[in-house]
């Protein structure tokens, strides 16, 4: 049987060769060195469970797919030995799941991910873990890395790759510093879920050969998957950016030990597969030459199918957004093999491709998982070439089977052919290569910011976009030319997601996010000031994933949230140019600023003061403004308030601005949790706030004041007093701006206070009819403000018992005072505050801060699991 379907392959492919395919095939290898090199790959059914297809979901690494298996074949001929090296791990016929072959420098060791078959009437928590196994090629041994079977089964463990050292790098679910860094939080340890909240988050680690010392490198909130070591030492690996609206994988860079992390590739090129599809950058291929690769493909690529491209990583970030100083002449992605592949649905008579290993001996050779092209006809199969017309036709279930493609000769060769209802993937060559450069620990850490898990981050111009200013840097920074209210940007916000834990940890409900689960739940790291030239220098808690905003002076973000989280290791020092738009496209945030365009702020042009500046703030050439103060006065500390100490004036020729300090210490409610930790800031201070502790009180707080000498009562700003249905003496009335602040249930949401609704849902106008409160209707009109009728079927109008025209009544809108995650957007409120509003001082600066902030990182409900009261 084996040798008939070999033989019909081989007849299809060359009927697919007559019809101008291109693809010339020989039946076997005639290299002996071919010959003599083992390979291996995965074998799986293309249905779980003889009905469930099998899907390759890049958002769950953990899915269980049983029925795969790990083959070892002896060398590239077609009729050679196999070998299934797990079978004999298991039970027979047991069910369980390989993935993710790396080999490693000399040929000899073969990394792979399993995972053990399900366990009978055992919840999902408990089942087996994904585990990371050795092969030794020259024993023959399989044997788990981790032995401790406990250890090992603390997370998953997927992805492996030898570095050059030795040691392995792999993706896991352990979160083994995340952990510890939520116990440092005063919290519960626990196994965070991603931004999606359906399965644990997955980040990079590394571990010495024998499964010691494991320690975690990356630390996105979402998944961050299959690292590949570059010849240079340094880490590609795909990073599901998946905060708030982003949901997209790109590849990111890193050296061995975490440092100097940054987006590479991919943010912009997602419509760049064949027909202009949607594709994700994930695993990443090294080529013999030490190019990059990737097979182009959608999430769940219905058939299999990928689009190998090369791509231009020393040229690019984006596949037509060249680095500064490069030149596209084409896109920076460009098909790998000569033949007509993509990524699409449809008939391509050059057939399909899965997956692929390039072999790496510069022959332009590579081992390819290949599907012949095949339509249904009457629900028989057909290659394409046997019909005249294939594309309105459906294709026949892929035909997988391994090949040695020969890139120079533009010829094929059979590996090991497909068989029906079988996917072979992942192959390997178990081919010695040139290991990659060793890269030691990052020479620039700094130890003493390393003991307290600390790092420093650096801005030199938040106003420059891709190397342009969008002000005049010089004239900003002249305090002789701009006063420190002129500027635009005062302050720099760090904010944190909050992990949230799976069910069996606390089971977080829906309304806890509030309004709106866009923003998660979120803590804020603290605040600095932002230097007269837009730069800012400050030391943040490394190991934690941040964005930033920038605030005005009373503390509203001016700029859109940032939709990557950043990451420093302890000890580091990132810098970073400036800021960008969510449209540019140009390079940005990489280290030093590698490969963008030259900064806007090109810092001090001697070793002198800058510009009419104090001159006791002598500059170094180059150095930002925040450079200089931070090296004169020390770095700067992340501060709950908004705190800023002209130090730039100099007193000879003008007034120093003000001292500004508007601190949550200064509220007389409730403080957000965390707020005396910035007394002292250690990496571990964080702000929360939750509406019902911290900005409910706001409403209720007694805000009467009396006569000093008489202590006659002569007004009631107490924000209850007028926002609310009742009055003093508990007689129902329409709500004073139809606004109701209380804190009774919300008629939307019973387990929201009113006030919470009141402030960011839309509602309906009350009015008082007989002591009760209802909805106010009016007569609906048309878009000509013509009022509507009730009217049949026909369009006749129908008439009440007086024969007149029943009108068609609706209630009136009332708009949300306060826009969730935007408070400069939610300006009506706060301009009735501000100066000659009607509520003019009502509320303090403090409590306006706390308002603005709260908006803007998503205006949640509660941003702690471990506060939500039990339901």
């Amino acid at each position: 049987m084996r040798e008939t379907t070999n033989r019909c392959l081989l007849l299809a492919c060359i009927a697919l060769a007559g019809c101008k395919a291109d693809i010339s095939v020989q039946q076997e290898p005639l290299d002996p060195v071919v010959q003599e090199i083992a390979l291996a790959f995965i074998e799986r059914p293309l249905l779980i469970n003889t009905d469930e297809p099998y899907l390759t979901n890049l958002r769950d690494p953990a899915a269980f797919n049983p029925g795969a298996r790990l083959v070892l074949k002896q060398n590239a001929f077609a009729e050679s030995s196999e070998n299934i090296l797990t079978d004999a791990l298991f039970d027979e016929n047991a069910l369980y799941d390989v993935k993710d072959l790396h080999a490693s420098p000399d040929g000899m060791t073969l990394l792979f991910a399993m995972r053990a078959p399900e366990l009978d009437n055992v919840p999902d928590e408990l089942q087996p873990k994904w585990d990371l196994w050795r092969y030794d090629v020259g024993t023959n041994a399989i044997t788990p890395l981790i032995a401790d079977m406990q250890l090992a089964q603390r997370g998953h463990d997927i992805s492996p790759a030898f570095l050059a050292d030795g040691r392995i790098i792999f993706s896991s679910s352990r979160q083994t510093t995340s952990r510890q860094i939520l116990l440092d939080e005063f919290k519960p340890q626990y196994n965070a879920l991603d931004e999606d909240l359906n399965t644990l988050t997955f980040n990079l680690h590394v571990m010495n050969a024998d499964g010691s010392n494991i320690r975690q490198l990356s630390f996105n909130l979402s998944h961050d998957l299959y690292p590949v070591v570059l010849d240079d030492g340094h880490i590609l690996y795909s990073r599901w950016d998946n905060q708030a609206s982003r949901s997209m994988f790109n590849w990111y860079k890193m050296r061995p030990d975490g440092s100097e992390n940054q987006l590479v590739y991919g943010w912009h090129s997602h419509n760049s597969g064949a027909q202009q599809s949607a594709v994700e950058f994930a695993k990443a291929v090294v080529l013999a030459d030490g190019a990059v690769s990737l097979a182009l493909a959608s999430n769940n690529a219905p058939y299999y199918n990928s689009w190998p491209q090369r791509v231009a990583l020393a040229l690019a970030s984006d596949n037509t957004q060249p680095l500064a100083g490069e030149v596209l002449n084409t896109a920076a992605q460009e098909p790998l093999f000569p033949w007509a592949f993509d990524n699409t649905g449809r008939a391509e008579r050059a057939g399909a491709v899965n997956s692929y290993a390039p072999l790496k001996d510069g022959s332009g050779r590579y081992l390819v998982s290949w599907s012949p092209c095949r339509v249904l006809v009457e629900d028989v199969a057909f290659s394409c070439a046997q019909v005249e017309d294939s594309s309105e036709l459906e294709l026949a279930r892929p035909l997988y089977g391994l090949w040695l493609f020969d890139t120079q000769k533009q010829t094929q060769q059979p590996v090991r052919p497909g068989q029906e209802g079988l996917l072979v993937t992942d192959p390997v060559v178990l081919q010695s290569y040139n290991p990659p450069v060793f890269l030691p620990e990052n020479p620039l850490f700094d130890a003493e910011l390393a003991n307290e898990n600390a790092a420093v981050l650096h801005i030199r111009s938040v106003y420059d976009f891709a190397g342009t200013a969008t002000v005049n840097l010089a004239r900003l920074a002249d305090p002789m030319q701009t006063t420190a209210s002129d500027r635009p940007a005062r302050f720099l916000r760090l904010v944190r997601g909050v992990p949230i834990p799976p069910d069996e940890v606390v089971d977080t409900p829906n309304f806890a996010f509030g309004v709106s689960r866009r923003q998660l739940m979120r803590e804020i790291l603290g605040h600095v000031a932002i230097e007269p030239d837009g730069s800012v220098l400050v030391k943040v808690p490394a190991n934690v994933p941040f964005n930033l905003a920038l605030l005005n002076a009373q503390g509203q973000a001016i700029s859109p949230l940032h939709q990557q989280w950043l990451t420093l290791r302890p000890g580091e020092t990132r810098s970073c140019n400036g800021c960008h738009t969510s449209q540019s496209t140009a390079p940005h945030g990489r280290v030093d600023g590698a490969g963008e365009a030259a900064t806007a702020n090109v810092g001090a042009l001697s070793s002198s003061a800058f510009s009419n500046a104090n001159p006791q703030l002598i500059a170094e050439p180059g150095e930002t403004m925040a450079q200089t103060a931070a090296r004169l006065n020390g770095i700067p500390e992340l501060n709950e308030a908004l705190s800023y100490l002209d130090i730039w004036t100099d007193p000879a020729l003008r007034m120093p601005d003000p001292i500004l300090n508007t601190s949550l210490q200064q509220l007389q409610t409730a403080q957000p949790a965390g707020v005396e930790c910035f007394a002292q800031w250690i990496a571990s201070c964080r702000l929360r706030i939750d509406y019902p502790s911290h900005i409910q009180p706001l409403w209720t707080l007694d805000r009467r004041q009396f006569d000093e000498q008489s202590n006659e009562l002569i007004a009631d700003r107490t924000c209850v007093s007028c926002h609310s249905r009742t009055d003093a003496a508990g007689d129902s009335r329409v709500p004073v701006a139809q606004l109701e602040l209380d804190a009774e249930a919300s008629d939307l949401q019973a387990q929201h206070y009113r006030s919470y609704r009141e402030l960011l849902s839309n509602d309906n106008e009350l009015e008082l009819v007989g002591g009760v409160l209802i909805d106010r209707l009016v007569q609906a009109t048309d878009a000509n403000g013509n009022p509507l009728f009730v009217t049949d079927e026909d369009g006749n109008l129908v008439l009440d018992d007086d024969g007149n025209p029943i009108p068609i009544m609706q209630p009136v809108p009332v708009n949300a005072s306060l826009r969730a995650g935007n408070a400069l957007q939610s300006g009506a409120f706060f301009d009735l505050f501000a100066t000659d509003g009607s509520h003019q001082g009502d509320l303090s600066a403090a409590e306006l801060k706390l308002l603005a902030e709260w908006l803007d990182i998503g205006a949640q409900y509660y941003n702690s699991p471990f506060v939500i009261p039990e339901q």
